[in-house]
């Protein structure tokens, strides 16, 4: 089970009274979710297709948005602009005109006139009002939506800093091994001491490096820990991510995506009932300008990403490519090695173009997973 859930604050007063487990709550109720989908939510495992319900029932911020909705939920546009208006009244029924003869006369007449000023903005944000609670729900969306695609980000380059780790704990080994060898030779009476001291620059570069990639993967994971509702401490699986879609990037229609994302952009959902709800004529025109501009910025964003996109996959094609080739070099220095043919070192050497070349196929895998990522999220609205 999660160990320990990020609650809001009154909920977890009220569960702690109550004497429940904090780990047990979640935002919505048992009924919805089968058993066992509630069962992969709350265990220690985490698989990439779940990140968006966890975001949904555990994010501190996603949480406390659909606690402030329910302020909103319902609300017209006059419904809000009365909440300013209310809120002027009550700043000015609690004014009153000092006395002259008040020695703080000076100090009194400012505080009395700052809130005069307050209450007149506070009718103007009314008057000006252009939100409610239809707007209110999709910028909560929106929140959660750009959630949900931070935490799959964050999975991904958990995944390619674990990947470079590996490559890094490989070029320290090679390091090391030529940094024996020199000795040995020194001690041979066949190499420098300046040899030595240049082999050893490099195991010490090689293990800064590592200790500096091991810090950002725990940084990382604790991030992703953090956003899914688990304490930043806890131990958790992490599976690996999808195999990105090559063949869903092949049959990909631009065009007809580009009009999709127009359609789904959450800023220009907000921006088209905003226009709706505007009083004035400058308000709405204003509202109309940005939001052609928009359009425009939201179609180019989309072009951009399904240019990026596209150059990923090349790259990750090219990469395996590599990959082929050197494992097929590998598997003879294998043979060579054996048959005495080539040194240790040599074969060290093979290998370590094999790991980086599997190490750079599958980063290059996670690259083109990041822009399928970016490209599908334009989209779906996140643009």
């Amino acid at each position: 089970m999660k160990t320990t859930k990020w609650i809001l604050c009154s909920w977890i007063t009220v569960l702690s009274v109550a004497g429940m487990a904090v780990n047990s709550f979640a935002a919505s109720p048992e009924f919805a979710y089968s058993e066992e989908t509630w069962a992969a939510l709350k265990d220690n495992n985490l698989k990439y297709a779940e990140i968006s319900d966890l975001i949904h029932e555990y994010n501190s911020t996603v949480i406390q948005n659909q606690i402030e909705y329910k302020e909103y939920k319902n609300k017209s546009r006059d419904d809000i602009s009365e909440d300013y208006y209310d809120a002027a009244d009550d700043v000015e029924a609690n004014l009153e005109y000092p006395d002259s003869s008040d020695e703080n006369y000076a100090s009194s007449l400012y505080s009395y006139l700052n809130g005069k000023s307050n209450a007149d903005s506070l009718r103007e944000e009314g008057d000006d009002n252009v939100e409610d609670g239809d707007i209110k729900k999709l910028g909560y969306d929106q929140t959660e939506a750009g959630l949900v695609k931070e935490a799959q980000e964050n999975m991904i380059s958990y995944w390619s800093q674990t990947y470079s780790l590996e490559s890094l704990q490989k070029e320290l080994e090679q390091y090391q091994t030529a940094y024996d060898s020199a000795v040995r030779k020194l001690n041979a009476g066949v190499s420098a001491q300046s040899d030595v001291l240049s082999a050893k620059e490099a195991v010490t570069t090689a293990e800064a490096s590592l200790l500096s990639a091991e810090s950002s993967l725990k940084k990382t994971r604790q991030n992703l820990c953090q956003m899914l509702g688990w304490s930043y401490e806890t131990e958790i699986s992490i599976e690996e991510v999808p195999e990105p879609d090559v063949n869903e990037i092949s049959s990909i229609d631009l065009q007809t995506d580009i009009q999709a994302g127009l359609t789904s952009n959450y800023n220009l959902k907000i921006l088209e009932k905003k226009i709706a709800n505007a009083q004035s004529t400058t308000s709405k025109e204003s509202l109309q300008e940005n939001y052609s501009s928009q359009k425009v910025t939201v179609a180019n964003s989309i072009k951009s990403s399904y240019q990026s996109l596209i150059l990923s996959k090349s790259d990750y094609e090219f990469a395996y490519q590599t990959y082929e080739t050197e494992k097929t070099n590998m598997d003879a220095a294998k043979r060579k090695l054996q048959a005495g043919t080539i040194t240790k070192n040599e074969y060290m050497e093979q290998q370590l173009a094999y790991t980086q070349a599997e190490v750079n196929v599958r980063t290059q895998k996670l690259t083109l997973l990041q822009a399928q990522l970016e490209y599908q999220w334009a989209v779906k609205g996140i643009a």
